[in-house]
């Protein structure tokens, strides 16, 4: 990116009064201190990929210093610890699928233990299981925000029933273990 050039954009758009509050998409703490250094207006927001699948920006600090895992690779720089200290919102994208282009997880076949736990879950808060999947994403003492991704007011209806999920800390590991993942 050409930060001056942003950073011009960035007060057009401000200045205009279409847009009240920037963000950025992907990047990482040295992406965003040298955007910093050109815009204006405070970042609020870094959208990342993130489901109970991809949760690599989690997975790194709970595998820090495991090399027996590729768990442990901090591939973005500790984003989400930067993301937290500099008051900036981490909006997950495509938080219901696995990997780029590989679908949903939710009853993908390739998951019977993670739908199972979302499934039990599902039936205890009376919500779906993407409900769930959200629900844990939305759990994270960071305060994340989720962006559903759909045209569909059904679906939308579905998936907000999140926030009324409660779920315990032994709640969000048995999802993070059921996707996968095991806690060193």
């Amino acid at each position: 990116m050409e930060s001056e050039e942003v950073a011009e954009a960035f007060d057009e758009l401000h200045k205009s009064g279409k847009v009240k509050y920037f963000g950025v998409s992907n990047l990482v703490p040295m992406q965003i201190e040298l955007l910093k250094k050109y815009v204006k207006q405070p970042l609020v927001i870094n959208q990342v990929q993130l489901s109970l699948e991809q949760s690599q920006l989690i997975d790194q600090a709970l595998y820090m210093n495991n090399k027996t895992t590729e768990f442990s690779i901090n591939r973005d720089g500790n984003a989400l610890d930067y993301c937290r200290l500099n008051d900036i919102t981490i909006q997950a994208w495509s938080p219901l699928q696995v990997g780029m282009f590989g679908g949903t997880f939710i009853d993908n076949p390739d998951f019977p233990e993670l739908n199972k736990v979302l499934g039990e879950l599902a039936d205890r808060e009376g919500v779906s299981k993407a409900a769930v999947a959200i629900a844990w994403i939305l759990r994270h003492p960071a305060k994340m925000q989720a962006i559903i991704g759909t045209m569909n007011p059904e679906h939308i209806k579905d998936v907000c029933t999140a926030t009324d999920v409660k779920l315990s800390h032994h709640d969000w590991y048995e999802l993070y273990l059921a996707a996968g993942k095991f806690l060193p």
